[in-house]
């Protein structure tokens, strides 16, 4: 939906800008808008959807799937 807040540590640093499901991984990518000092790759945060908080971690760009075995099942 966007705008969904997203936590480090149980505090709000942050928020979603956009969502979708990134088939060529096979999970879910959502960007965010994070401080500098929370956005190093490999950073637990959740995200709060719909009231729930989901668990995620920060990545670095690209995210891909580079034997591309995801595409060819």
């Amino acid at each position: 939906m966007g705008h969904e807040p997203v936590y480090v540590d149980g505090r709000p640093v942050g928020y979603v800008t956009s969502a979708a499901y990134g088939y060529t991984i096979g999970a879910p990518i959502a960007y965010a808008w994070l401080p500098a000092g929370h956005s190093a790759p490999g950073t637990p945060v959740e995200i709060e959807y719909f009231g729930a908080r989901v668990p995620a971690v920060t990545a670095a760009e690209p995210l891909f799937d580079p034997e591309m075995s995801r595409i060819r099942r």
